[in-house]
């Protein structure tokens, strides 16, 4: 028989003579899932079950204590709270059976306690008070029951659960879910059997959101996501039954740093179980520590004002905005600044994973974070000032809109870069993504919506100095939709790409200047960007050529560059071929090809442009041409694998044949080649193009060992998108290979 041995849990269903029953009947329902052998596989003698008249404040911290005294560093342990708190005068409590003001159990307290256990795996549950949010399909009866005190006393209750989940979080490795967030009431149906948040818990806990069992476990992690799927489903079968059901959220911590074993997976699924040979699974006695020093070393919390740093979903907190922390730090302009990150943390994964876009669960969950974290965890700093990269931007501009007045008002900067604030466009979705993030569409009503409701808020005038930054060479996001939202006042230009744009290398980069100058209230003139470069993008070619053309004997490789692609955007190819073909630098300069090629390569993923995939075509074609003359193998199979690319995505249907020539001579050209990361890439690619499945696992496992995300995000892109032209699948195991290998 399963036993999770070193499982430990606190059921506590405190209803406080209100005649709620459906409080104890939640409670009751996770101590008997729990100790099913057959589903979870719980020692009963671990877990310890308190029901109204037994769950009073002594007994509860009685069984606290017991548990800070019997387990250890291997140890889970979940509490499970269904019943009252409240909020007041800064302190969130719990309401024990038949506590007093003096024998309530205060958060600041049970932080304490739980801050004793030696176990860094922790999952903790807050139900809200059900009395002001069940019915039985009678109006009047739930009318009544959620007017006028019986409302408010219910609203605070709501309101504790996320002042005590922030006021418990101790950010490293407890999970934390309340059952709804401020200003919305937790329900259910006693035509049902349990609350809403209760019958999603039991419904992970049965492995109803499973289709892909790696291992016999049920995680944090995958909980937490499924809880925030299935809330928003249930309450939308409440709707249907009563026009007085709301919108119900649940709140979670994000900043937790294990993705532990809650129980085991149902029996019945175990024939299921598939030998996973591409990741290895945590296992479940095995400790993932705390917070490592790197990811503290520059978080500061001196100072009255808060700098906060929201990262994208490709990143973590550590290190998405390189030196950034560091340099401000070492600027006695922000001696009264605390500066902290936020968002995922490396182990705890987005619902798609690491991957430049995220589901709208995950913007909505972290923005819920966020909006909590301004109001409670963040509560004494006057100032709050927020810098994001990517998507974070949609999640700060989605937690402000969900902030009061009071708080709103306490958020001084908002600087944005490379955030997709207008969506992705419908056709790039389904060409370069198959249609993976349809959430993000421009067309899409979480867009709209989001920008329909930040334009009725602010009409342009905000509270806040705004600065929106896009790169010109963002492969990612384009520039309508990093900028169109936003005045031009609001808007700015960085250089890099959408993965290095907020790793400045100096304190003279632009990135770092406009953070700088937007923080200290300088004016920001883009002095360090380079002006060539943004017009280019802006169609100013006219400008670029007469300035760059007279010199061109003297322009660097860069130089070469952007002149370059002045003159093709003016369709003055004669002259683009005559520097390529005579200029010292570029005269058949198969490196510079590769670049303007991969400059096409990356519009045409943008945009889907028949032009840019010719005129890449054409760059990688010459390039290859005379690397094969020269015999400069890493040249040859550089240029014939993104060939190959591009004959597959653009023409799925006749661009087979093709695919596969440029595919064996790109794997050909390795075989002269020493090893390093992108020669194992390529041989991964070619294979998978190939049909060697197995031999593209075995290669991209290679390619993608001890490197950083970045480059695992780019090797991610072009497989995806190869692959999916070529099988016409959005979802498989190899799929799900290239998933858990290059975006975790």
């Amino acid at each position: 028989m399963r036993t999770l041995k070193n499982a430990y849990a606190l059921i506590i269903g405190v209803d406080n003579a209100q005649k709620t029953t459906q409080v104890i009947r939640d409670a009751q329902a996770i101590y008997d899932v729990l100790t099913n052998q057959e589903i979870c596989g719980y020692q009963e003698e671990n877990i310890t079950l308190l029901l109204d008249k037994e769950a009073t404040t002594e007994s509860i911290n009685k069984a606290i204590d017991d548990y800070i005294a019997k387990i250890d560093e291997n140890s889970s342990f979940l509490l499970f709270y269904s019943g009252h708190g409240g909020y007041h005068k800064g302190r969130s409590y719990l309401l024990p059976y038949g506590a007093t003001s003096e024998s309530l159990i205060l958060g600041e307290n049970l932080r304490e306690k739980l801050s004793r256990m030696k176990s860094k795996r922790m999952i903790i549950m807050f139900d809200c008070c059900h009395s002001a949010g069940f019915f039985d399909g009678k109006d009047d009866i739930i009318s009544q029951t959620v007017s006028n005190n019986s409302a408010q006393r219910s609203l605070n209750k709501t309101e504790s659960l996320e002042g005590i989940a922030q006021e418990i979080d101790d950010e490293q490795g407890m999970a934390i879910i309340a059952s709804s967030q401020a200003e919305e009431l937790s329900w259910g149906d006693n035509n049902d059997d349990y609350s809403v948040l209760t019958t999603a818990f039991i419904e992970a806990l049965n492995a109803k959101h499973k289709h892909f069992f790696a291992d016999e476990y049920i995680r944090m992690v995958e909980t937490v996501n499924y809880v925030f799927v299935r809330i928003p489903e249930l309450i939308k079968i409440l709707k249907q039954r009563s026009d007085i059901v709301k919108d119900q959220t649940p709140y979670a911590n994000l900043q937790m740093n294990s993705d532990f074993v809650i129980s085991y997976i149902p029996q019945q699924f175990n024939e299921k179980i598939v030998t996973n040979k591409f990741k290895i699974p945590v296992q479940q006695d095995e400790l993932i520590s705390a917070k490592s020093n790197d990811i503290e070393s520059w978080e500061r919390n001196e100072g009255n004002n808060l700098l906060l740093f929201l990262h994208g979903f490709s990143g973590e907190s550590k290190d998405t905005f390189g030196n950034i922390p560091k340099m401000l730090q070492s600027d006695s302009n922000f001696d009264g600044w605390a500066m902290k990150p936020l968002g995922y943390t490396p182990v705890v994964q987005p619902k798609l994973g690491k991957d430049i876009w995220g589901a709208i669960l995950d913007v909505d969950k972290i923005a819920g974070f966020l909006k909590t974290s301004i109001k409670y965890k963040f509560k004494d700093y006057d100032r709050i000032a927020i810098v994001a990269h990517s998507l974070g931007g949609l999640v700060a501009q989605k937690a402000i809109l969900g902030l009061d007045d009071e708080n709103r008002n306490r958020i001084s900067h908002l600087v944005m870069f490379g955030t997709p604030s207008n969506g992705i466009a419908p056709e790039i979705l389904a060409k370069q993504w198959n249609k993976k993030y349809s959430e993000l569409s421009s067309e899409g009503d979480y867009i709209k919506s989001l920008r329909k409701q930040w334009k009725e808020t602010f009409n342009d005038t905000y509270p806040f100095k705004l600065k929106v930054a896009a790169s010109t060479d963002d492969e990612y996001v384009s520039l309508e939709s990093c900028h169109k939202p936003f005045h031009q006042e609001h808007r700015e230009f960085v250089e890099k790409k959408h993965l290095d744009m907020v790793k400045p290398k100096s304190d003279k980069d632009a990135t770092y200047g406009l953070v700088l100058d937007t923080l200290t209230g300088s004016k920001f003139f883009n002095q360090y960007t380079n002006k060539e470069e943004i017009n280019l993008v802006l169609g100013k070619y006219d400008s670029v050529v007469k300035e760059l053309l007279p010199n061109k004997d003297d322009l660097d490789k860069r130089g070469l560059t952007q002149l370059i692609f002045a003159l093709e955007g003016l369709e003055r190819k004669e002259e683009v071929y005559d520097i390529l073909n005579n200029h010292p630098l570029a005269k058949r300069n198969t490196d510079l090809m590769g670049i303007i090629g991969g400059r096409h390569k990356r519009d045409y993923l943008k945009t889907s442009s028949f032009k840019s995939s010719e005129l890449s075509r054409e760059y990688y074609s010459k390039a290859l041409e005379i690397s094969v003359d020269n015999e400069v193998h890493s040249q040859i199979y550089y240029h014939a694998i993104n060939l190959a690319f591009l004959s597959i995505v653009t023409d799925p249907e006749s661009g087979k044949s093709e695919m596969k020539k440029y595919a064996n001579q790109a794997l050909n050209a390795t075989t002269h080649c020493d090893d390093n990361l992108w020669k194992f890439a390529t041989v991964a690619e070619a294979n998978m193009y190939l049909g060697n499945l197995d031999t593209a696992k075995e290669f991209y496992i290679k390619a993608s060992k001890d490197i950083p995300i970045r480059e695992k995000v780019s090797m991610h892109t072009n497989a995806y998108a190869g692959y999916v032209a070529l099988t016409n699948k959005e979802e498989d195991e190899f799929i799900q290979f290239l998933k858990a290998r290059l975006l975790s």
